[in-house]
């Protein structure tokens, strides 16, 4: 993949992520990113893993081939096309054609073509400006591009290898000789992760993610690949006529910054072993504090806000337990928890298994179900703008 980008400033990320249900608002706005996006976040999921394999390799006795991905990103131009294949249960995948130009280290260009009724996306990074727009209809969002990765990620090799096991085997793809990685996780509550990665470039041909049970979640596979000599888009210019939205900004949230949006210090969550918190952030000016995790591979994100009465989302399950309710939500090969605790209303989803996460959940704190007059309180301060 080509559309390389931080955590939690990936654009894509916060799409998938940061408007999932902490108020009904939020949730609205969810489902509208999610049916104009679908295909757009799961085709760039893999830079997860290429970012977070971003780190020197003093850091850890890293297999070659998975440091090799991150420098072919700098150095390697190529075009080509792929096809995305994303699971959303048993029987309903999410598919499109993406077309790739990606000449190091100004420009990119992503083409999505769904094949089915989703609408049109192209992704374009020139510099430190990124674009997503429907390409038809000439509308979409402005942002900034990431740029500060390689500081972010310096401390997820070590993790990753902690968390996961590497198995590497020769293969071939397209005609090309490639290494096959498989990334299992130690803890078997996360996705396994298989990629088959370029030997002559360190370009990543395939990839897969598994969930712990097994089932296939995720596919992206080059159907053509061709290596393009550095600087063959120089040239290349923002289409015009575009009509975008400047995208609302995500920055790091001070130790001031959550009390004045939480009224305190944010609550002390127990997430699954292994992760490692990155980072607090605010979209704006809150009012939800969202903190990133890092298992060095997969990504875990806690959203907080004020409040007593859990919003749960549209579509999810209550859990009742001797505690109080949990709302639990299936999303692709993620899992999100949703629940209140001591005047907080907690949102968790990442990519664990949902007994993972429930215990998780268990383990920070739930709050008994909240009584009618609570109910008709928050309803009321919903009216109020």
């Amino acid at each position: 993949m080509v559309a390389k980008s931080t955590e939690p400033l990936r654009p894509y990320q916060l799409d998938s992520y940061a408007y999932l249900p902490s108020d009904s608002k939020m949730l609205r706005r969810a489902n509208v990113a999610n049916q104009v996006g679908t295909a757009l976040i799961r085709a760039v999921a893999l830079w997860g893993l290429v970012a977070a394999l971003a780190t020197p390799a003093r850091a850890a006795p890293a297999p070659a081939p998975l440091l090799q991905v991150v420098r072919a990103q700098a150095a390697v131009a190529y075009r080509g096309e792929q096809i995305v294949v994303a699971w959303n249960g048993a029987t309903r995948a999410d598919a499109s054609l993406v077309r790739i130009e990606h000449d190091p280290p100004a420009w990119t260009r992503l083409d999505y073509v769904p094949l089915g009724p989703s609408r049109r996306w192209t992704v374009i990074r020139s510099g430190t400006v990124e674009l997503r727009f429907d390409p038809l209809q000439l509308t979409g969002t402005t942002g900034r591009a990431g740029v500060d990765e390689d500081d972010f990620e310096a401390a997820r090799l070590p993790w990753l290898l902690q968390n996961y096991r590497v198995v590497t085997a020769q293969d071939a793809l397209l005609g090309r000789k490639a290494t096959r990685l498989e990334l299992a996780p130690v803890a078997h509550d996360r996705p396994t992760h298989r990629l088959t990665v370029d030997d002559e470039t360190g370009v990543v041909l395939r990839s897969e993610r598994a969930g712990p049970d097994g089932s296939l979640g995720e596919v992206t596979a080059f159907l053509k690949f061709e290596i393009m000599p550095v600087g063959w888009r120089r040239g290349a210019v923002i289409p015009s006529g575009l009509h975008l939205t400047p995208r609302e900004p995500v920055r790091a949230a001070s130790a001031a910054d959550i009390v004045r949006v939480l009224g305190g210090p944010p609550a002390g969550v127990a997430v699954p072993a292994g992760f490692h918190k990155t980072g607090e952030y605010l979209t704006g000016d809150g009012p939800v504090v969202q903190t990133i995790y890092s298992d060095g591979l997969s990504t875990l994100v806690v959203y907080e806000r004020r409040g007593s009465v859990a919003s749960p989302p549209q579509g999810s399950q209550v859990v009742a337990t001797p505690s109080g309710p949990i709302w639990v939500q299936r999303l692709g090969l993620r899992t999100l928890v949703h629940w209140s605790h001591t005047g907080r209303v907690l949102t968790m989803v990442g990519e664990v298994s949902r007994p993972s996460l429930l215990a998780a959940a268990e383990r920070t704190g739930i709050a008994s179900a909240p009584r009618l007059w609570d109910r008709l309180l928050a309803w009321l301060q919903e009216l109020i703008p």
